[in-house]
């Protein structure tokens, strides 16, 4: 049996609560989400799973659409520390070194150092993988008002939001279209409609959002 010394008879996240007690340690809050146990703390939520074929702890902290970090061990005291420890407040540099099974996300400085835009901005533009929505972004990157915007790519799309840690319902998704390009703004209801130049498109970008 792969869990032979975890009781999850009352769902994973309760096994995790007692083993946790009897480490000396208090997750408060753990609940059992889809598939997972989900800890809420101060900054974001860390989700714990276990491997269906192998034995493993999985953990990911996320926030805002942010990583925090990822990682996995075999040592279910070693997961429960981590939990208890970024709950705690542990900072992100000393937390990868106590714990060097766990991988800081690729925005996670980034998003500590309110520069996430920034980083996702740089981070697209560097990327090898040039897909329509990639080469968009760097048709639109001379286009500085543009750079508070957070950028994301989807399905060959490219979609425009406020950045982490600011979230709302707005979106604003565009792609080439011929040698135009079709827009649509997300937010309570949907608008789609055409343009024609790089110089429309970013001017519709930055009045979409400073309009709501």
């Amino acid at each position: 049996m792969l869990y032979s010394d975890l009781d999850m008879s009352d769902g994973l996240a309760e096994a995790l609560k007692r083993r946790a007690a009897g480490l000396g340690l208090t997750l408060d809050g753990i609940v059992d989400g889809f598939g997972q146990a989900e800890l809420a703390t101060d900054r974001g939520t860390v989700s714990i799973w276990v491997g269906a074929s192998e034995r493993v702890f999985g953990i990911g902290i996320y926030e805002s659409r942010v990583e925090w970090a990822t990682g996995a061990t075999v040592d279910i005291d070693q997961a429960l520390r981590a939990a208890a420890a970024w709950q705690g407040g542990e900072p992100l540099d000393d937390y990868v070194s106590e714990f060097p099974f766990m991988e800081p996300g690729r925005l996670a400085r980034a998003f500590m150092e309110g520069r996430v835009a920034e980083a996702q901005w740089q981070d697209l533009l560097d990327s090898l993988y040039h897909t329509g929505g990639q080469r968009l972004l760097v048709s639109l990157a001379s286009f500085g008002e543009l750079r508070s915007f957070y950028p994301e790519i989807s399905y060959g799309d490219l979609r425009f939001t406020t950045p982490p840690p600011g979230q709302d319902d707005r979106v604003f998704r565009v792609r080439r279209d011929g040698p135009g390009f079709r827009v649509e703004e997300s937010r309570t209801e949907r608008r789609e409609y055409a343009l024609d130049t790089l110089d429309e498109v970013a001017r519709h970008i930055v009045e979409f959002f400073a309009s709501y």
